[in-house]
This record gives C-alpha cells, structure tokens and sequence, in this order.
C-alpha cells in the first residue's frame, strides 16, 4: 500500500494531462463568437452537446487528478523547506482547477441550452468563453512564482522546471495560451517526479560532493 500511494502522486499529473488532452479533443471547444448568430451558435452547442458532456466528464476526472497532484507537490515543497511558497502554489492550483472547472460548467450550460433552444443561455455561454479567460490568471501567477521559487531557492525540484514556472507566471498575461503552458508545465514535472520515485533509496539521498 505504501508503494501505490508513493507513486500515485507522482502518477496524478500524467494522468490529469491525459484526461484533459482527451476530454478536450471530444468536446472540440466552440467556434462560435458573439457577433454570431443566435440560430449559428444553437447549431453548434446542438450538435455538440453529446461530445460536450462527454468531454466534459474527462476532464472533471482529470482536474481530481489535478487536485491530487498539487497535494502531493505541496508536500514535497514543504518537506524541502519551501514554506510560504508551498502554500501559494497549492493556492495557485486550487484556483487553477476552479477556474477549469467553471468553463466546463459554462459549456456544459451552452449545450442543455443547445438541446432545449434557449438561445439568450447559449450566448451567454460564448460570451463568457471570449471575456472570461482572465480568471486564470491570478492562478497562472501564484503557481508559476512559487514554483519558480522553489525550483531556484529549494532545489526541491529541477532549476529548468523553476524556468518554465516562470513562463507559466507570464502566461497570466494572456491565460488562455497560458492554461496550456501550465498544462505542459504539469507533463514535465509529474514526469520528474515518476523518474525521482523509480530510482532506489539509496540514489535519491547520494551527497553532493563538497
């Protein structure tokens, strides 16, 4: 038992990737914008709204997989000392998954509203896909300072990986490509996670000379 919970961690970021990769190329994302039609942006949540829903429950399973592995680097980055920067990632990270959370409700709304002809809910759900991308930035922020902090100060994890934290932090600048540098950015270090957790005991706590 202790062995699966030593690699689930670990595991939960490759599987939350997997999961949202999958879950968001069922759904396909809309194409609708709001200058479009009521009738054009009913047609499309209408002919969607089977592989909405079921991309939509991927990548619900995939943001508690999400919620998994931020415990599990938030206590990596405590056991390594890292302190107030382990709590703002974690924080970071929970508001991430919220937001992730909220626009799949929002599309989920837009297609029950596709099957049922409610053509002022359908737009509304577009509207909000087009204005409403800044809620990940205060997330996008936290996760990628304190990442970068403990990557360049803790050493808890790699110093590339603090370089591509910073990357995601300035994704909050423009969220919607920066969700998916956090994305990769989650790859990466579940990755080297899964790496650290295979090597013996014995390597993993070698000294550093000098």
């Amino acid at each position: 038992m202790g062995k699966v919970s030593e690699w689930f961690g670990p595991l939960s970021g490759v599987l939350f990737v997997a999961a949202v990769v999958v879950g968001g190329a069922i759904s396909a994302g809309v194409d609708s914008e709001p200058s479009d039609s009521a009738s054009s942006v009913l047609a499309e949540f209408r002919e969607g709204s089977d592989d909405i829903r079921s991309g939509a429950f991927l990548v619900m399973l995939g943001i508690g997989f999400l919620l998994v592995f931020i415990g599990h680097l938030r206590t990596r980055f405590r056991d390594g000392g890292a302190g107030w920067a382990a709590d703002g990632f974690s924080a970071g990270g929970v508001v991430l998954a919220g937001g992730v959370i909220l626009f799949t409700a929002v599309q989920l709304a837009g297609a029950e509203a596709g099957d049922n002809g409610h053509a002022e809910v359908a737009q509304g759900a577009v509207d909000f896909f087009w204005n409403g991308t800044l809620i990940f930035s205060p997330g996008l922020l936290a996760v990628g300072i304190a990442a970068a902090v403990v990557s360049f100060t803790n050493r808890t994890l790699p110093v590339w990986l603090g370089v591509f934290a910073v990357l995601v932090a300035l994704g909050a600048l423009a969220p919607w490509i920066g969700i998916f540098v956090f994305i990769a950015w989650v790859a990466a270090a579940s990755i080297v996670e899964l790496i650290r957790v295979s090597r013996p005991a014995t390597a993993q706590h070698v000294p550093s000379p000098g």
